[in-house]
């Protein structure tokens, strides 16, 4: 008897836990992914790798440097170290109370140029992310909906259609793809502003890899579906939780090479 009532127990867990998981709304998965602990620092030795058209390859090194207070108080910034014609060149995100401001330093110029809201549909140094890809996602700017379960190369995955609530976006909607069990975006499909049937680009995060305690994509790659190009951020080391100066993040860091 006893044991029939541990039993019955344990179903109806699974079962109340199973309900759970599947009355989670297409918004709370996003929320989800928005909260995950990224720590508080992180910095990286990153190589970005071009790819034309015609296969030609171009890599480029940098480091970049993260900080996150909370949601809505982040700061980013991004060194690149070579080839020549980029080097020297900094990106700097400062993120407070949800309000972002952006600066680019282009060493080839040798200015500090402010990205404003117009600009987040260029593309970051001749890439193919934009400065609207490299924003981190806050769940409250999208809606979404059409939440379903799939498998995405043996994980588990939610698959959800987000739109931009204020418009300000060069894509119509998109579709991500979230490990459920590391709430992070595996893979993105990005529709046209003009045409929300017709795909343009696509991300994929591979590689992933538990660093620090944390799930890390060691390799984000973006394709351009349009002109048959792609990008890839190869991630070679990084860490987490560890003491970054505020000097880092100011514009005052962004000449200093």
């Amino acid at each position: 008897m006893h044991r029939n009532w541990m039993f019955l127990a344990l179903v109806a867990l699974f079962l109340v836990t199973t309900q759970s998981l599947l009355a989670m709304t297409a918004d709370e998965v996003l929320q989800g992914v928005e909260n995950r602990y990224i720590g508080k620092t992180s910095k990286s030795d990153t190589s970005m790798k071009l790819i034309a058209a015609d296969g030609n390859a171009r890599t480029r090194k940098l480091v970049i440097y993260r900080r996150k207070a909370d949601n809505d108080n982040k700061d980013n910034f991004i060194h690149f170290l070579s080839p020549g014609d980029i080097k020297d060149t900094t990106y700097l995100v400062n993120e407070k109370a949800r309000q972002k401001e952006k600066w680019i330093y282009l060493s080839a110029f040798k200015n500090i140029r402010k990205i404003v809201a117009t600009d987040y549909n260029l593309a970051f140094v001749a890439s193919d992310f934009t400065y609207e890809d490299m924003d981190d996602i806050h769940a409250s700017d999208y809606t979404c909906s059409d939440l379903k379960e799939e498998t995405l190369d043996g994980e588990a995955v939610w698959s959800i259609d987000c739109k931009k609530k204020d418009g300000n976006t060069d894509y119509s909607h998109s579709v991500l793809k979230v490990s459920k069990e590391k709430m992070l975006i595996v893979k993105a499909l990005m529709f046209d502003k003009k045409d929300p049937a017709k795909q343009v680009k696509e991300m994929t995060a591979t590689q992933l890899e538990k660093i620090q305690n944390i799930w890390t994509p060691k390799s984000v790659t973006m394709k351009d579906l349009r002109k048959k190009t792609s990008t890839s951020l190869e991630v070679s080391k990084i860490e987490y939780d560890l003491k970054l100066d505020e000097e880092v993040f100011s514009q005052r860091n962004m000449k200093k090479g």
